[in-house]
């Protein structure tokens, strides 16, 4: 876009009702506080938030972009499997045979589109194809987050093809390592049959970032230790896998030895409340390894795309867990939120997660208009008032993406259908 785009009669946190957001180029240029008049120029898009929240865009620290949501077919009525092991061999390995470039970055699309009506504009996408289509796959889904989503990729590594998708992923990342909405990572997915040498050339090649599922359930901790003899984020650990660029998705099965791994290496736990509640997975001791310094963040599984929803979904646990309305400490907005903050800038090398000026723009204005004052809280506090409202404006890198609701330069309609169809191709029975 030529000219700034300018956010007026918006609620800012920390700035008040009518504050008014500038954006020039790619950066949050200024944030006027009420009252402070912003003078228009010729070519900039005046945005009218009408009295709604505008707040910087969320980050998911662990999703599944193409295949998350077909997982939730799997919790319903009449289909659920007994374990997350059931469902690993059963849905999601069938899915992921029949995951052709073309099929994903169907998927991919809508789950992208997801994620901005949501009002999530960065996500970590670990993603699961075919075997021997890791380069592919990666670039059908970085394909499908040109409709606007800032993503960092990885493929999850593991099984006989697991050195070839460790490179794969290597490959992307270091091609994309400039990218300005777009980085790679390498990735590990699971522990089940991933050899020594895989882990071993993904630990050579961490610089790039690491994202790994690992400890997802008692099965995963079961293989852990019958093929290394340790446990899982010790594996990683042996394999220098660890460290403030690595993301460690669900960690349900992490004790507290392993937590001071994670809290001494700086190493995210990126947990996913909703999705392991709804197929009866673990969560991690939060409060026990907040205390220890482990940097939490929360991400969505790929089944629920409103990450403020995680955020509300794990305070709700711990307030019924401790018979507390305190129980949850300042977890979210102290520590989960700042988490995914620090995991995006550090991937892009830039500024996100921040309403502040020089700030990458990320920003959202949310479909809500708050009915009673806003506390001064921090931003991930926040967020527990606004789960579940949809993203009326969504600006990515100082790109207008949504406009009222509305997708801009792609055909919504068409999206879902050619995602409805990718999806049938992966379901029919065999």
């Amino acid at each position: 876009m030529d000219g700034r785009i300018v956010i007026r009669n918006g609620i800012v946190p920390a700035a008040g009702a009518g504050a008014t957001v500038v954006v020039e180029g790619r950066r949050v240029a200024q944030v006027a506080p009420p009252g402070r008049p912003v003078e228009g120029r010729p070519g900039d898009w005046d945005v009218d938030a009408d009295g709604r929240l505008v707040v910087p865009g969320m980050i998911d620290a662990h999703t599944h972009l193409a295949l998350g949501a077909l997982q939730r077919l799997a919790g319903l009525p009449g289909r659920p499997p007994p374990t997350v092991s059931d469902l690993r061999a059963g849905l999601r390995a069938r899915a992921e045979r029949r995951a052709t470039p073309e099929r994903l970055a169907a998927l991919a699309r809508a789950g992208a589109l997801a994620a901005l009506r949501a009002g999530v504009t960065c996500a970590f996408d670990l993603v699961r194809a075919a075997p021997g289509g890791a380069a592919e796959a990666l670039e059908a889904v970085a394909g499908a987050c040109a409709l606007g989503l800032r993503a960092v990729l990885a493929y999850g590594a593991r099984g006989d093809g697991g050195e070839d998708e460790v490179r794969a992923s290597a490959a992307f990342a270091a091609r994309h390592a400039s990218g300005e909405r777009l980085r790679g990572a390498v990735g590990i997915a699971g522990l089940l049959d991933t050899s020594e040498e895989t882990l071993a050339l993904a630990g050579a090649h961490a610089g790039a970032g690491v994202h790994a599922c690992v400890g997802e359930d008692e099965a995963d901790l079961a293989h852990a230790f019958a093929r290394f003899g340790r446990r899982p984020v010790e594996v990683l650990a042996a394999h220098d896998l660890l460290g403030p660029r690595t993301v460690v998705a669900h960690g349900g099965t992490t004790v507290h030895a392993e937590a001071v791994m994670l809290a001494d290496t700086l190493t995210a736990l990126a947990v996913t409340p909703r999705a392991a509640m709804f197929f009866g997975a673990p969560i991690p001791a939060l409060l026990d390894f907040a205390s220890l310094g482990v940097p939490i963040a929360f991400g969505s599984d790929g089944l629920f795309p409103d990450v403020a929803g995680e955020a509300l979904h794990a305070a709700t646990l711990l307030r019924h867990a401790g018979r507390s309305a305190g129980a949850a400490g300042g977890l979210v907005g102290r520590i989960a939120w700042p988490t995914a903050a620090r995991l995006a800038s550090e991937a892009f090398g830039d500024t996100l997660g921040r309403l502040e000026v020089g700030a990458l723009a990320d920003l959202v204005v949310l479909d809500w208009r708050p009915p009673v004052p806003l506390p001064d809280l921090p931003g991930g506090d926040l967020a527990l008032l606004w789960a579940g409202a949809p993203a009326a404006w969504v600006i990515v890198d100082g790109d207008v993406r949504l406009r009222e609701g509305r997708l801009l330069g792609a055909d919504e309609a068409a999206i879902a259908a050619e995602a409805r169809e990718a999806a049938r191709g992966l379901l029919e029975p065999s």
